[in-house]
């Protein structure tokens, strides 16, 4: 089937905007896009008039962790049937807020890439799912509860190649200790500059990037030394590690959500509020210093366990991004193209462009204006041309009708 997007306002994704536009979508792919598009000659087509509304690319989440649902606690003691069922429930609450690809961040018994398979087979509605597995941190670091403990070159070494045998799509490296690593100060650094540069060689040799969790000034300068792809959080991000970011072309994630949550909604222990605030003036300062410096910005939310960010909340970074110094259409780029460029996947999905997989999301009303729309206002969802979520089309139209 064929899908006619008719009259909106195209958003495409790397910055640029037009006025009553068409979209015609054929398959999978996008097909044309311009004025007065019509429906390709007998084919059935569903046509969709969206008077006005926005027309943009699917998000892309750069940073979450769906795994075993949202926080509750000892989540990571779950019985793995049920967490999976929890992170399918998560998966599709996702989509449906409009997130057509996610890159997960660290998850418990690998169940990001047993997710990402079944949807893959249609089995359930979810994201595209880029997997980092388990993760790995270090003996007594950030996140040991799930992650994968490797400690000298040769243990990370292994552990990598471990995660590419189970059939990751990404590393992950916890880089620091962190708001939600009780006992440890937040900026205490994990993984030597040698230990980094092994994984970093390991997964490039496959053709995987590495994400990070680096928050400390000491976990973000070994993670940059040694050549990762991405900074996440980077809260404590100076001058010299932002320009060596930008002669490397390595992206920040900022990752603002778990933050407001924990200091602005409350929803975490006194001991967790607490940690979060007093670097909550920090992480502003690093974003506004990446922002001024021009450092590669993807978004990525952080949301799911372990954080108190539920799943389908993503959008939410994209205000906390603005409300810290970008512009609405900046902020939109970073969720499209520039996250499609960071997960390595700029030449399928990211923008409304010919030839791009369909991963289309409709608002009702105009994210340029108010960028708090696309938290609320996602009316359809489609994924590689398939409808996920429709609110406003009309039923299909046969070759005899015209």
């Amino acid at each position: 089937m064929s899908t006619l997007f008719k009259n909106g306002l195209v958003v495409d994704g790397r910055g640029g905007h037009h006025e009553r536009t068409d979209v015609l979508v054929v398959g999978d792919q996008i097909a044309a896009i311009g004025r007065d598009l019509t429906a390709p000659a007998g084919a059935e087509t569903r046509v969709v008039d969206l008077g006005g509304r926005t027309l943009m690319p699917g998000l892309i989440d750069s940073h979450v962790h769906i795994a075993g649902g949202d926080y509750f606690p000892d989540y990571e003691k779950e019985p793995i049937g049920v967490a999976a069922l929890r992170t399918a429930e998560a998966a599709g609450r996702t989509l449906m807020a409009g997130v057509t690809t996610i890159r997960t961040g660290g998850s418990r018994d690998f169940l990001d890439l047993d997710i990402r398979d079944a949807i893959g087979l249609g089995l359930l509605e979810g994201p595209r799912i880029i997997g980092s597995g388990r993760g790995i941190t270090t003996t007594g670091g950030h996140m040991a509860e799930i992650c994968m403990v490797a400690d000298g070159v040769e243990e990370v070494r292994k552990t990598v190649r471990l995660h590419v045998r189970r059939g990751v799509n990404s590393i992950k490296l916890m880089m620091s200790a962190g708001v939600a690593t009780g006992g440890l100060p937040v900026q205490a650094e994990q993984f030597s500059i040698e230990e980094v540069r092994a994984a970093v060689y390991e997964s490039h040799k496959v053709g995987l990037k590495v994400l990070t969790h680096a928050i400390g000034l000491g976990g973000i300068r070994n993670a940059v030394e040694a050549g990762v792809d991405s900074v996440d959080h980077g809260h404590y991000l100076d001058e010299e590690q932002a320009t060596r970011m930008i002669q490397k072309g390595i992206y920040l994630v900022p990752t603002f959500g778990p933050g407001y949550y924990y200091t602005q909604v409350r929803l975490a222990e006194d001991w967790r509020v607490a940690r979060a605030e007093a670097v909550a003036e920090q992480h502003a300062r690093a974003f506004k210093l990446a922002l001024d410096l021009g450092v590669k910005i993807a978004m990525g939310c952080d949301c799911g366990a372990p954080s108190r960010m539920p799943s389908g909340a993503n959008a939410l970074e994209l205000q906390l991004m603005v409300e810290h110094g970008m512009s609405a259409e900046q902020a939109l780029v970073c969720a499209t193209s520039e996250a499609a460029n960071l997960v390595g996947q700029a030449d399928q999905i990211g923008s409304v462009a010919v030839g791009q997989q369909a991963d289309l999301i409709v608002l009702d009303g105009n994210p340029l204006d108010d960028i708090a729309v696309v938290q609320h206002g996602v009316s359809l969802v489609m994924k590689g041309g398939r409808l996920a979520r429709d609110e406003i089309s009309a039923p299909p139209r046969s070759p005899q009708e015209g």
